[in-house]
C-alpha cells in the first residue's frame, strides 16, 4: 500500500500574493525523488507553465537540508535520502482567471495544478491537504474536495484518492456567500466570492431547474454533490472551467440579478449559459472523453481532433438547455442562435481551417489569437456548436436526434468507461441513431463547407435568412475592410482579406492619425467614411511603429452576412420536440456500473 502524500497550505501574508506550501513524502525514491508541477490544466488547452510562479523551494529530511536541483522547466530532482522528505516552497498567485491561483487580503483561490507538486512514481498514492486558517476574521473555505476533519469555516484536513483527483478540486477562500439547494435529490452549492448584491435565492432556484434538466436529459447524475464556485468580478472578466464535481466561474457582477431590481435578462442568460456549459461537462469531457485525455502527460500537450465534439457539442447544448428549462423563450433562443450564426458567417477563416484541425491546433492557436486570426482560423467552439446543430436537425428529419446520440454515448460510458477513439464519431452516430452521416461530416468537419442552414431550419419550421448588408455597426469594416481596436482608439486591430485596407497597405497595429489632413479619431473616421461616396478615395496618415507613413484608400463597400431566424408557424412537431422542456426522470446517481467502475 502506498504511503499518503501530505500537503499543507498557508496564507501567511496575503498581501504578498504568496501561498506557502509544504509537501511531505513519507517514502521518497531511494535513488533521489523527482517532483514536478503540471504545465497545463485539464479543460484549458494551452501550456501555461505553472512552475514559473514558484518563487523559492527547499528540501529537508530529518532536520537536514537535501540538495534539490531543477532539471527542466517544471521538474526538480532531490538528492537521495531515507525520508520522510519535505519540500517547502512559495507560489506567487495573482491571476484572477479560473485556471491558476489568486491571493490577496480579500480573497484566496487556487487550482491544485498551480500549488501541489506531483511526486514521480507515486501519482496514484492517496493525498491529504491541510488548509490552515489565515489571521483574517470571517474567512471560509469553499471546495468539493472531500473533508476528513474541518472546522465550521472549512479549514482543516481534506483528502483525495490520488494526485489527478487532487488537482481537480479548486478551492475558494474568503468571505463567501453560500446557498444550498438540491437537484434530483443531489446536494448542490452556489459559492460566491467578490463584492456583489446578487439575489442568490433566485440564482439558486434557476440553477436547480437547470441542473434537473441536465440530469433528466442524461437520466442520472455521476456525482454525489456539486459546487458552482463563482467570482463576481467588477469588470469584463468572463469564463469557466469544468471539474468532475464542481466548476469555477467568473463573470461581471452586473450580470447577476439583484434583490428588488430588474436584471439585464440577456446578460443573466449569458451567466446561466456559462453555468449550463460547465455543468454539461460533468458528463461530456470529465467522464465521456477523448482517448487523449485519459491520464495525459500534464507536462506536454495532449492532442486530439475531437474538441469540436467535446467543446462544440457542449456549446450547442448550453443555451439549448436554457430553453428546455424554460429559462429562455424559444424566440430568445432563436435570436441568440442567429447571433452565433452571424458571427460564424463573418469569419473568413471558416473556409481556411477545418474544425478538426482547429481542435488539434488548440494548443498553439485558439488561446493565442493574433491580428490574422479572423482570416485564417475557426473556433471549434463556434463551428463545433453549428456542426452539432446540423447533425441534430438532420437526424430529427430522419426520426432520430442528437439527444439520442448523446444519451447512447452516456449509456456506453456507464457500461464500459471507455474513452472515444479519434476516428470513432461516425460509427457512434450510426450505432445510436441508425443513420450514416459520414458525408455530412466530410463536408462540415473534414472539410470547410458551411452547414446548409436554410434547409436545416426548414426541417423544423423556421425561416432562415442571411441577408447581406453593410456592417452598420462598424462601417469601417464594410467600406475599407478594417477593424479598429475599440471605439476610442485609432489603432488597427484587423485587416480583412481582399479588402481596400489590405490593398492600401495597412496592417494590424498601425495607428491612424489623420484622414485627408483632419486629425483622426475613431468617431471621426466612422463619420468621414459614411460621407464618402462609393469608389472615392482619401489619404490616411498613420504610424507604423515609430515611422510616419501614408496611403490612399478607396471606399469599396462590402456586405456582411446577418442571420435572422423566424418561426414559420405557431406549431411544428419537430420544432416542438427540439425545444421541448425535458421531463425529470433523473436518478439520484449512477453508483456502480455493470463493469464495476465508479461513476
Amino acid at each position: 500500500m502506498m504511503s499518503t502524500i501530505s500537503y499543507q497550505v498557508r496564507l501567511g501574508q496575503p498581501a504578498t500574493h504568496l501561498f506557502e506550501v509544504q509537501c511531505t513524502i513519507a517514502k521518497p525514491d531511494p535513488q533521489g525523488q523527482e517532483v514536478s508541477l503540471p504545465a497545463w490544466i485539464p479543460g484549458s488547452y494551452l501550456v501555461r507553465d505553472f512552475a514559473r510562479h514558484i518563487v523559492s523551494m527547499e528540501a529537508v529530511s530529518s532536520g537536514k537540508a537535501v540538495e534539490i536541483a531543477k532539471v527542466s522547466k517544471h521538474r526538480w530532482q532531490c538528492a537521495p535520502c531515507k525520508g520522510p522528505l519535505t519540500l517547502r516552497y512559495q507560489v506567487y498567485a495573482y491571476d484572477l482567471s479560473v485556471r491558476t491561483a489568486y491571493l490577496d487580503d480579500e480573497r484566496g483561490y487556487f487550482n491544485g495544478s498551480s500549488l501541489f507538486l506531483c511526486v514521480a512514481g507515486q501519482e496514484h498514492a492517496p493525498c491529504q491537504v491541510a488548509l490552515h486558517a489565515p489571521d483574517i476574521k470571517g474567512w471560509q473555505v469553499g471546495t468539493a474536495l472531500p473533508a476528513i476533519k474541518v472546522n465550521r469555516a472549512g479549514f482543516g484536513l481534506y483528502q483525495a484518492p490520488d494526485y489527478r483527483a487532487l488537482i481537480d478540486y479548486p478551492v475558494e477562500i474568503g468571505k463567501l456567500a453560500i446557498v444550498t439547494f438540491k437537484a434530483a435529490g443531489i446536494p448542490h452549492r452556489l459559492i460566491v466570492s467578490g463584492a456583489h448584491q446578487a439575489d442568490l435565492k433566485r440564482i439558486a432556484r434557476d440553477l436547480k431547474t437547470l441542473c434537473e434538466t441536465h440530469i433528466g436529459f442524461f437520466g442520472s447524475a455521476p456525482f454525489e454533490r456539486y459546487d458552482f464556485m463563482l467570482y463576481a468580478a467588477g469588470d469584463d472578466q468572463y469564463g469557466g472551467l469544468e471539474h468532475r464535481d464542481s466548476t469555477s466561474l467568473i463573470c461581471p457582477r452586473s450580470w447577476l440579478p439583484s434583490t428588488g431590481a430588474e436584471a439585464d435578462a440577456s446578460r443573466y442568460q449569458d451567466f446561466l449559459g456559462l453555468c449550463s456549459h460547465e455543468y454539461f461537462h460533468a458528463w461530456h469531457v470529465k467522464r465521456m472523453r477523448p482517448q487523449a485525455f485519459v491520464e495525459p502527460d500534464l507536462g506536454q500537450e495532449a492532442y486530439t481532433r475531437l474538441l469540436w465534439v467535446f467543446e462544440g457539442f457542449t456549446a450547442y447544448y448550453d443555451t439549448l438547455m436554457l430553453v428546455r428549462s424554460s429559462l429562455m423563450s424559444p424566440e430568445e433562443y432563436l435570436k441568440d442562435l442567429a447571433k452565433t450564426i452571424t458571427r460564424y458567417l463573418r469569419t473568413p477563416g471558416r473556409h481556411v481551417q477545418r474544425v478538426d484541425e482547429s481542435s488539434f491546433d488548440a494548443w498553439i492557436k485558439l488561446y493565442k489569437p493574433d491580428e490574422n486570426t479572423p482570416n485564417a482560423q475557426i473556433s471549434y467552439y463556434l463551428k463545433g456548436s453549428l456542426v452539432a446543430l446540423a447533425v441534430d436537425l438532420t437526424l430529427r428529419k430522419k426520426g432520430s436526434s442528437l439527444d439520442i446520440l448523446m444519451q447512447g454515448m452516456w449509456r456506453d460510458y456507464q457500461l464500459t468507461g471507455a474513452a472515444m477513439a479519434e476516428e470513432q464519431m461516425d460509427a457512434l452516430i450510426l450505432k445510436h441513431t441508425g443513420h450514416d452521416l459520414r458525408k455530412l461530416l466530410d463536408k462540415l468537419v473534414r472539410g470547410t463547407e458551411d452547414p446548409a442552414f436554410r434547409k436545416l431550419f426548414a426541417n423544423v419550421g423556421i425561416d432562415y435568412q442571411d441577408e447581406a448588408k453593410p456592417a452598420a455597426s462598424n462601417s469601417l469594416r464594410s467600406a475599407w475592410g478594417l477593424q479598429l481596436a475599440n471605439e476610442q482608439d485609432t489603432r488597427v486591430a484587423h485587416v480583412y482579406r481582399n479588402s481596400s485596407a489590405e490593398e492600401a497597405g495597412l496592417a494590424a497595429q498601425d495607428v491612424i492619425i489623420a484622414a485627408d489632413g483632419i486629425k483622426a479619431s475613431a468617431k471621426q473616421l466612422q463619420e468621414q467614411v459614411a460621407r464618402l461616396a462609393e469608389g472615392a478615395s482619401l489619404t490616411l496618415h498613420f504610424f507604423r511603429r515609430d515611422q510616419l507613413r501614408k496611403c490612399r484608400i478607396t471606399k469599396r463597400s462590402q456586405t456582411v452576412a446577418e442571420c435572422n431566424l423566424h418561426m414559420l408557424a405557431e406549431e411544428h412537431p419537430l420544432r416542438a420536440s427540439w425545444l421541448a422542456t425535458v421531463k425529470n426522470s433523473a436518478k439520484r446517481r449512477d453508483g456502480k456500473h455493470k463493469s464495476g467502475m465508479p461513476a
